[in-house]
């Protein structure tokens, strides 16, 4: 019990791409098939921890991508990035 909360600490510290890779190591001991029932039992949770904090940090990521714009006063607005559109909340440039 002590070992998982260390371990789901440190999950949180870890980068995307740190976390990325270590499910990958873990789906192909799953996919290896040489573990027994209560080790792949273990690895499985292992792995859907993984997934659900590299889920969560891209959520955050997806947060963070904005882009300014500055608005006719001068104001700097935090505009959500619209993929589809190419730019910010489709505000259209001059």
């Amino acid at each position: 019990q002590g070992r998982r909360k260390e371990q789901e600490a440190a999950e949180v510290d870890e980068t995307y791409d740190g976390l990325v890779a270590r499910l990958e190591r873990v789906v192909g001991e799953l996919e290896g098939g040489q573990l027994g029932l209560e080790q792949s039992i273990e690895r499985f949770a292992e792995g859907v921890r993984l997934s659900r904090e590299a889920a969560r940090k891209l959520d955050e990521a997806e947060r963070k991508v904005e882009l300014l714009v500055r608005s006719a006063d001068g104001d700097e607005a935090a505009v959500p990035f619209d993929p589809e559109a190419g730019q910010g909340g489709g505000a259209s440039s001059p």
